[in-house]
């Protein structure tokens, strides 16, 4: 039997799966020509794109996880469930990106404005994740993606 329900959720999920690679894809570039040509240090306020667009990518490749993982499952409370992974997946990945500048001496504790920076960028991935938690609801790819209970599928019968 085909499963029509089934071949729309895959379908979900790439275009999902789609947009995170896009972004990242992106986010890397950018982040490379900015390097390349110092367009963060003329601009000074340059970093808060990328740090919004960071968030969305992580927020959106860990909801595509969750998806593909069966953690969504539940059509019922989905929302809140893609709310908590997404506040999650953005806290955890932009505290370890903080860390990774710690490490690799990008910037120091000692740095005038460390904590303020430091919070600032993370508050700007949580909007992005915010967009992309909006986007996920708005465009019903959870409805779209979701494991759904065979008897509410429409089901068709091969022929071998």
């Amino acid at each position: 039997m085909i499963n029509l329900r089934q071949s729309e959720n895959s379908r979900g999920a790439r275009k999902l799966l789609l947009i995170s690679l896009l972004t990242i894809l992106f986010i890397a570039v950018f982040h490379y020509l900015s390097l390349k040509y110092s367009w963060y240090w003329t601009f000074k306020w340059l970093d808060i794109p990328v740090h919004i667009l960071g968030g969305f990518w992580a927020s959106l490749t860990a909801l595509w996880v969750a998806l593909k993982v069966g953690h969504i499952e539940k059509i019922t409370d989905y929302k809140k469930r893609a709310l908590l992974i997404m506040l999650g997946s953005v806290f955890i990945i932009g505290i370890l990106w903080e860390i990774f500048e710690l490490i690799f001496k990008i910037t120091s504790l000692s740095n005038i404005g460390y904590w303020q920076d430091s919070l600032s960028d993370i508050s700007n991935g949580v909007v992005g994740g915010f967009f992309a938690f909006l986007y996920f609801i708005k465009n019903k790819s959870a409805k779209n993606c979701l494991i759904s209970k065979p008897e509410n599928n429409l089901t068709l019968p091969i022929k071998k």
